[in-house]
């Protein structure tokens, strides 16, 4: 390479950010914080079925009309 281009040094493998997002994985709980994650996500979307507005009534399936009327016989 020439001229007085320098290259951004990448950040330093011991930096805060790389120390606090090793530290499940030195503490051999990955699988506690998976499991977390897994969790609080299952939860955010059961919070979102459950307080979705209803359906509304003109796309809801019509009842006693011919074609949900069970067949004669």
């Amino acid at each position: 390479m020439s001229g007085g281009a320098r290259r951004a040094r990448p950040a330093p493998a011991g930096g805060p950010l790389y120390r606090l997002l090793s530290l499940p994985a030195r503490l051999h709980l990955r699988w506690l914080v998976i499991a977390l994650l897994m969790a609080a996500a299952v939860a955010l979307y059961g919070r979102v079925l459950m307080t979705a507005p209803p359906m509304p009534p003109t796309r809801a399936p019509q009842t006693g009309t011919p074609t949900s009327a069970p067949p004669p016989g």
